[in-house]
Formats: structure tokens, C-alpha cells, sequence
């Protein structure tokens, strides 16, 4: 057996080379990347991303009841505090009155927002 640095010969039970110290341990492979970098989600997520990416320069549509019924709090717990804070404002700036409009965009486009966010990095548009 020989050292993998210096090329020194070792003993069998060497656990160092005797000239440069370097450790004779056997190296480990670095983990391998997952095959699927979308594993982590949820599969129902994985078929809607599974979808838009087959366009995912258009921007598109799928309705989700979660995003409808709870708008900036649903964007907030996707983790995308710059939407839901956006919702709040015009929520608060047109007194209420704007409530339908975001939640039928939330509803809509809540999904496609979530794409951008998990998969292009972005926050906003």
C-alpha cells in the first residue's frame, strides 16, 4: 500500500504515512444531488410545476381554494412576504373593496406565483 500524497510505501495497518502525515483513511464520495430537486414538495405541487413547465415563459392559471379563502396569509406561509404584503396594501387602500379582485387573483394565480418563487427565485413578477 502507498501514500496518496507522497507515494511513500505504508504498513498495512497504517492509519498515516510516516513522511508527510497524511491520513490513509479511505476517502468518502461527496453525497450525490438529488435525482429530483423538486423532491421536497408535496406531489400535489409537483404536478402543478410539472404543468407550467411546460410553458414557463406564458404566465398561467390554476385554481387553488387555499390561496382563494386565505390570500396574503397563504402567500405569507409559501414564503413570499413581498406578495402578501402587496395584498394587504391594496386590501387596506381601496377600503375592502379590491377583497374579491385579490382573492380571485390569489385563487388563480397564487400557484403560478409559487412557481416563480420555488423555481426562478422570484419574489415579485
Amino acid at each position: 500500500m502507498y501514500c496518496s500524497k507522497c507515494g511513500a510505501q505504508l504498513a498495512a495497518e497504517a492509519q498515516f504515512c510516516g513522511v508527510c502525515r497524511t491520513s490513509t483513511a479511505p476517502q468518502t464520495p461527496a453525497a450525490a444531488p438529488p435525482a429530483d430537486p423538486r423532491a421536497y414538495l408535496l406531489p400535489y405541487w409537483q404536478d402543478v410545476f410539472q404543468k407550467f413547465d411546460q410553458r414557463p415563459a406564458q404566465m398561467q392559471t390554476h385554481w387553488n381554494w387555499p390561496a382563494f379563502f386565505f390570500g396574503a396569509f397563504w402567500y405569507l406561509f409559501k414564503g413570499m412576504p413581498a406578495k402578501a404584503t402587496l395584498y394587504f396594501v391594496i386590501s387596506l387602500g381601496t377600503a375592502g373593496v379590491g377583497w374579491l379582485f385579490l382573492a380571485l387573483y390569489a385563487g388563480l394565480y397564487g400557484p403560478w406565483d409559487y412557481y416563480l418563487k420555488e423555481v426562478h427565485g422570484k419574489q415579485l413578477w
